[in-house]
């Protein structure tokens, strides 16, 4: 779980949670653990949660975003996802959450 999860502050309040790897339900709440942790810690005027280094999420990896999400909703904090690649993209989107969790498509 070490591995997987990364978390950085920038100067302009933003917490950045980098996920890498499988987040499935082997290790799904782990992951979401620390993310709100770091959030609750944080105190984040913003949260991106960095999936560039994601290569499989299951539907216990979608309910662990939604877990960060909430979190930082109930900090006020502004949340999004970024850098999923196209399999995890298209699964955020059909389930609806990438208007959620303001991603955008990444490039074909």
């Amino acid at each position: 779980m070490d591995q997987a999860v990364h978390v950085s502050s920038g100067d302009d309040g933003t917490l950045t949670i980098a996920l890498r790897g499988e987040i499935d339900y082997v290790n799904a709440t782990a992951v979401s653990g620390a993310a709100v942790d770091a959030v609750t810690v944080a105190g984040p005027v913003a949260v991106c949660v960095d999936l560039a280094a994601v290569t499989f999420l299951d539907s216990s990896g979608i309910a662990a975003l939604i877990k960060v999400y909430r979190s930082a909703h109930g900090a006020a904090a502004k949340f999004r996802v970024a850098g999923a690649n196209r399999g995890v993209y298209e699964q955020l989107r059909l389930t609806g959450l990438s208007q959620l969790f303001e991603i955008e498509a990444p490039a074909p």
